[in-house]
């Protein structure tokens, strides 16, 4: 995308040393080698350093908000920031017209926003706090500095300095983590066995148990922390167990979108016979990482 911009005037003089007329002969003397012309140093006007410095920043917020991965978003989200720093610098030593001196102050402390705004979540992508891009997009979505720089740039546009600039598109924080009843299937295999699983979550946050057999998931349950739910019509048979964990669980991704945790409970274990409940029981750890897991037929045990 090209941005246009009314560019500010700039003025430079010339100065000329000439050398005074001698007395007596009347005449005027040359001038010195030392009283040569300087030239004068082109600025570059502030509309085209304005453009200049925020092209890149809408080409990075535009592949934040286009990306559809983790690591596209964290990479637009490195390009967001470097691309802010640069022209947090670039417009901080540029002279801007008088009426639009304050405008671009303001932008620039906007840019700032944004650039350390980009670095906090890029800082939380890698301690694993959030887990889809779309969470990311809605973080920075609902940042401050999203806001502050169009409403700069607004600003120099009344001042007579107009540049093509915007913010795209993104998804704004949930007004609370999503989660769903307890017992949800969020897979059902359409089993047609007698056997039943139980799943007891004495974890700090909500599960999701997936029931695997031959690499492939045969159900899935969403257990509420403090809660059971079961999966029943389990056939006899050789079966795996995965969880996940975390807070915010979007159904359209089928994941927990902050604070999200994968775990395999042992290896494998075989159901025989048919008729048999077992409970699958967790427990947090340290209320935040890990779970001991047990896995008996009929009562659990205690922890």
């Amino acid at each position: 995308m090209k941005f246009t911009g009314r560019a500010g005037l700039a003025f430079g003089g010339v100065l000329v040393l000439a050398a005074c007329s001698g007395g007596g002969g009347g005449g005027t003397a040359a001038p010195s080698a030392s009283a040569t012309a300087l030239p004068s140093a082109s600025a570059t006007p502030f509309g085209t350093t304005l453009a200049q410095s925020l092209e890149p920043v809408g080409a990075g917020l535009a592949k934040v908000a286009a990306a559809t991965t983790m690591k596209d978003v964290e990479t637009a989200l490195a390009m967001t920031e470097s691309s802010a720093d640069r022209a947090v610098r670039s417009l901080t030593a540029a002279a801007a017209p008088g009426g639009a001196d304050t405008a671009r102050t303001e932008l620039v402390a906007g840019l700032n926003t944004l650039s350390s705004e980009a670095l906090t979540i890029r800082t939380d992508l890698n301690l694993k706090k959030y887990c889809t891009a779309g969470v990311v997009q809605a973080r920075l979505g609902g940042g401050q500095g999203v806001v502050a720089v169009p409403a700069a740039i607004a600003k120099l546009a009344a001042a007579g300095q107009q540049v093509a600039f915007a913010v795209p598109q993104l998804p704004k924080p949930q007004p609370q983590p999503r989660a769903l009843e307890n017992g949800t299937l969020v897979r059902d295999g359409g089993n047609h066995g007698k056997g039943e699983l139980v799943f007891d979550n004495n974890g700090a946050t909500d599960v999701v148990v997936s029931v695997v057999q031959d690499g492939q998931s045969v159900a899935s349950v969403y257990v509420v922390k403090g809660q059971k739910a079961g999966i029943d019509g389990i056939k006899t048979g050789s079966y795996s167990f995965h969880y996940t964990t975390g807070v915010d669980w979007d159904s359209e991704a089928k994941q927990f979108t902050q604070d999200c945790r994968f775990a395999k409970v042992g290896d494998v274990f075989e159901f025989e016979p048919s008729g048999t409940t077992w409970t699958f029981k967790a427990r947090a750890e340290d209320g935040k990482r890990g779970a001991s897991t047990w896995l008996t037929a009929g009562t659990a045990p205690q922890p």
